[in-house]
Parts: structure tokens; C-alpha cells; sequence
């Protein structure tokens, strides 16, 4: 039975990505459940997908003045929609309008929102969230978070969600809505085992994955050992903190291989694609510092590959909620605050959280300063991954140097070892801590499941003028006092 409704899905392009890879699910999940469907964009679909896109001016990129307004975008999308759906109602689903990339579609939104329209507005990220220059563009939008009966706001995790609700967003108008997890590649086994582990990590080699950590471990790993990233930063903001890291793995001779995917090859003979090197990894790492779902953690479950890497409670809680156990992760990694020196972090503090704050128009207070520099320090020592890349590269020449590698420790659980150690044993580990069976959470059936009961319940919610989430309390959440992280900046 066709529902009475259909469904205008909104983001500003559909390059390759995290996000357009979360449409593309949905749309075929709506496809399969008989659920009409659009797909607004500001670009063509570079995919090939052939999926029901409309391309509409000015919904791409655009933080210069000069392009459509908020109303005359609501009436393009109108029109697009329209001419593709028919008449009838229509449940908006936009994606990351309030992220600063396009202050027209926020105005969109909030045009929508007084209009009585049904919406869902998924948040995959935030302005507020180590982005000031996207900031800018939306610093004096106040109606960036509407919501009323018709309007759901869509969370990947439970953090953000909890960001909102405690910034003014009625609890039950703020949704969990986590992404599908399907299997990136059909992985078929090697015939023989590899004789020494070849740890792969799945990303691009931007800032916030903490390129730094992986040869802090490739320098206290069994001989033989060898890292990989997959793919290169494609934005020129983090170009420049590759180029430094490629230069630091020849000076160094580390065995970490950087935008491998197309490039290099994970052994003689075999091929280049992201399919062989997930064949011929022994095992996946996260050293991430900030994700939003942290596909990450789940999509090595999926292909049978041993996980481990760095936690993140923010996101890794939803998945123990689920009963998931994703992988053989650690708290942090602590060289000894002697190694950086206090004095020179603090110094580095100073200048980094005054610099970001002050880019959100906020001034840094000594409460801010101290609570920040005491969340740095774990008795005596320093969490490795919440230092700048200059130190982290400090601290592994001295292990290079052969000084007191094992004073560099892995926390676990509030539980501290030495990381050369954990290292050893957690590396002849080889099978997963989860099956494919226990994703279930995470099917695409369940997906759709949820994105049904989402639209209907803002369809069927009686229209009601909107109020709107103070814009200055979720900046207040995102730059809490001991939250400021180096790689996030």
C-alpha cells in the first residue's frame, strides 16, 4: 500500500562521502518499502546510482553573498518537488542544514518550519563542532534550530542528541537515528595466512583521524608489522598535515603507507583497489579522536576483520547499548608529561584555545584555560592523541631514539600496561569480538523501519507555529569548559 505521503530528501551535493552514501541507503531502502521519493541536490549524483535526483540551483555550497535567497530556494524546492512527486503532502528530510555551508538553506528551513511544513532535519555535523569558519556564515541565524510537533531533529549518537535536548530541544523531538551498516566490499580470504600483521585504516587522512598515533604504535609494534591509510584528504584545509606526516614516514622509515588505495598495492601482484587491501588486511585500527556514528567501529564486523584502535565513548556507547562490542579498544595512550614538557603545552593551550574561541566570538576565561589543561593531564602523564602533530612527532623520535619505550602506557577501563606489550599480544588476535548477526541494530531493515515511523509521525502531527532552540546554548555545549582538543581545531 502506497502511504500518503512522499518524501523530499535534501543535502547540498552528492559527491562521494559519508553523507551521500547515507542517502543513497535511504533511497533504496524507500524504494523497496514503496515510499515516493526525491533527492534535492546541488549537484548531479557523480556515482552513476540511478536514483531519483533533482538537481536544484543554489542548494550546492555557498558562503558568498549574491545567491538565491531562503525563500526563493524554499519555492525552487517546491517546484522540484512537486514536478516529481505530484501533489500531496511532503515530509522534508534535509541533512546538515545547519552546518554553515549554506546560510539559504537554513533560512529554508526556518521558512519551512513557520510554514507548518513537515521535516526531519538530520545532524551528521555541527558548525559548533571545531568548524568556526562554517560558523561564521550562520553566527547570526537564530531560528538555525526550529522545532515544533511536524519537525524531528535526527541524531547519529547519543552525545549529540543529549547537546540539543540540553540546549532546549524537547526530548521527544530529538531522535536517534543511526546509520545502516552494510559491507563496504566482498572480501574473499587469502589462501595462506600473512606472517606478519598488516593493519589497515579505512579513512581519509584528515586532521581529527590522528594520522600521529598509528606511527606512535608502528614504532612499538612486532617487527614486521606495517600500517596503512586508504585514501588521501581530498579538502586542501588538512593538505598540508599529510604532506608533513608523508615527510615524517621517510625520514623515519616507519612502516606506515599513506592514500594507499590506487596507488600502492598491499602485496606483490595483487591489486590497488580498497577491495584487495581489505582482503589482504590482517586486521583494522580507528585512531579517530571525532566521529559522529563512527562507521568506523562497525564496518570491520561486517567483512570478518579484527578491530582495534582508539574508543569513543561518545559513539561506542550506542553500540554497547546494542549489545556490540566492536572491537579490542583502548582509553587513551600516556607517554609521560615530562617528554612534551608542561610548560610548553600550556603555552601551546593558551594559543590554541584562545585562537578557537575567539573564532566563535567567544572570549577565554582562566575557568576555561584551567579546566582544559587539568583534563590533559592523567597523573603525570599525556594522552598522546590530544597532542599537537609537532609533539606527537617529538615524543615518537625518542622512542626512535630507544628511551624508555615502555613508559609509554595504554589505558584501559581506568587499567594501565605497557602499550609494546598489549600491542604484541592484541596483534595475534584475529578474529573479531562481533559477527554479522549481531548488527542487526544496524540492518538496513531496521533503517527503514525507523525513517517510517519518523515520517509518520511528523505527518500526521497537527501543525503549531515553531519555537526554536537558543542558538549561543549549543555553542555553549560544543565549547564546554576541559572539551578542547588540538586535532579538532
Amino acid at each position: 500500500m502506497t502511504p500518503p505521503f512522499s518524501v523530499a530528501i535534501v543535502h547540498y551535493h552528492l559527491h562521494r562521502g559519508g553523507v551521500t552514501r547515507v542517502i543513497h541507503t535511504a533511497s533504496r531502502c524507500l524504494t523497496e518499502a514503496g515510499i515516493p521519493h526525491v533527492i534535492l541536490s546541488g549537484d548531479p549524483d557523480e556515482s552513476g546510482a540511478k536514483l531519483p535526483v533533482h538537481v536544484v540551483e543554489g542548494l550546492g555550497y555557498g558562503t558568498e553573498p549574491g545567491g538565491p535567497s531562503g525563500l526563493q530556494l524554499v519555492q525552487a524546492m517546491r517546484a522540484a518537488a512537486s514536478a516529481t512527486l505530484g501533489p500531496g503532502p511532503v515530509v522534508w528530510h534535509f541533512h546538515n542544514h545547519s552546518l554553515g555551508r549554506n546560510r539559504a538553506m537554513a533560512d529554508a528551513v526556518a521558512i519551512l518550519a513557520e510554514a507548518g511544513d513537515a521535516m526531519v532535519l538530520q545532524m551528521h555535523d555541527f558548525a559548533e563542532d571545531g568548524r568556526s569558519v562554517n560558523y561564521e556564515v550562520i553566527a547570526d541565524a537564530e531560528t538555525l534550530y526550529p522545532h515544533s510537533p511536524r519537525i524531528r531533529h535526527a541524531f547519529l549518537n547519543s552525545r549529540d542528541r543529549g547537546y540539543l535536548v540540553a540546549a532546549g530541544l524537547p526530548a521527544e523531538r530529538g531522535v536517534l537515528l543511526p546509520n545502516a551498516i552494510t559491507a563496504p566490499a566482498l572480501v574473499k580470504p587469502l589462501e595462506t595466512a600473512p606472517e606478519s600483521a598488516l593493519v589497515l585504516y579505512p579513512v581519509r587522512g584528515i586532521r581529527r583521524k590522528n594520522l600521529g598515533e598509528l606511527f606512535l604504535l608502528a614504532a612499538l609494534s612486532p617487527k614486521g608489522t606495517r600500517y596503512a591509510v586508504t585514501l588521501g584528504p581530498d579538502n586542501v584545509r588538512w593538505q598540508a598535515v599529510h604532506e608533513e606526516w608523508l615527510a615524517f614516514a621517510e625520514d623515519t622509515q616507519l612502516p606506515v603507507m599513506m592514500d594507499v588505495v590506487g596507488r600502492l598495492a598491499p602485496a606483490p601482484k595483487a591489486l590497488r583497489t580498497y577491495s584487495s587491501w581489505l582482503r589482504h588486511a590482517t586486521h583494522c585500527i580507528t585512531a579517530s579522536v571525532s566521529e559522529g556514528f563512527g562507521l568506523g567501529f562497525l564496518e570491520p564486523i561486517t567483512v570478518g576483520k579484527p578491530l582495534l584502535g582508539r574508543n569513543l565513548p561518545a559513539v561506542t556507547n550506542d553500540f554497547s547499548e546494542a549489545g556490540i562490542v566492536p572491537g579490542r579498544l583502548y582509553d587513551r595512550l600516556l607517554v609521560p608529561a615530562s617528554w612534551v614538557g608542561m610548560e610548553t603545552l600550556r603555552q601551546r593551550l593558551v594559543r590554541s584555545l584562545r585562537a578557537t574561541l575567539e573564532a566563535y566570538g567567544q572570549a577565554m576565561s582562566n575557568e576555561q584555560l584551567d579546566r582544559s589543561f587539568a583534563a590533559m593531564v592523567h597523573k603525570g602523564h599525556l594522552d598522546f592523541g590530544n597532542l599537537p602533530e609537532d609533539l606527537q612527532r617529538q615524543v615518537i623520535h625518542r622512542i626512535l631514539a630507544g628511551e624508555d619505550a615502555d613508559n609509554v602506557l595504554v589505558e584501559i577501563r581506568a587499567e594501565t600496561q605497557p602499550l609494546r606489550g598489549w600491542l604484541k599480544r592484541t596483534l595475534k588476535q584475529t578474529r573479531p569480538t562481533a559477527k554479522p548477526e549481531d548488527m542487526a541494530a544496524y540492518s538496513t531493515a531496521a533503517y527503514v523501519e525507523r525513517l517510517q515511523q519518523l515520517y509518520q509521525a511528523v505527518i500526521e502531527a497537527k501543525p503549531a507555529a515553531p519555537e526554536y532552540v537558543p542558538k549561543h546554548k549549543v555553542l555553549s555545549r560544543f565549547l564546554k569548559p576541559g572539551s578542547f582538543h588540538f586535532l579538532c581545531t
